[in-house]
């Protein structure tokens, strides 16, 4: 088996979380996202996941810290020569650009009906 017992836990969280996201059961389902990218899993969705949620959430502190860690993982712990790393790593760029470029209108906007 080339996964440690690490990997495992984390490639089951996701499969887990799945599952508890289907049956509503969301804050479970972010506590095992949490634990992946705590431990820095070299795989697209619990960041993807914990995105959607934290912005539907309006948790957007907690977005861009996810799409943060991601692009950090996808640069520095992702082998290089995996097909997928370089269009991954971009489109975590671009979220959290959209992210940043939405905190930041948000914010006008509040200030301007201040």
């Amino acid at each position: 088996n080339k996964y440690s017992s690490k990997e495992l836990k984390m490639v089951n969280n996701n499969k887990r979380g799945i599952t508890l996201e289907k049956s509503g059961d969301v804050d479970k389902a972010i506590e095992l996202y949490e634990y992946n990218i705590k431990h820095r899993f070299q795989g697209n969705h619990p960041y993807d996941r914990l995105a959607i949620i934290y912005r539907k959430q309006k948790r957007i502190n907690d977005e861009i810290r996810v799409l943060e860690v991601a692009v950090d993982v996808f640069e520095k712990d992702v082998y290089k020569k995996r097909p997928d790393r370089n269009v991954k790593t971009n489109r975590f760029k671009e979220r959290l650009g959209k992210v940043h470029s939405d905190k930041k209108h948000e914010n006008e906007r509040r200030n301007n009906n201040e």
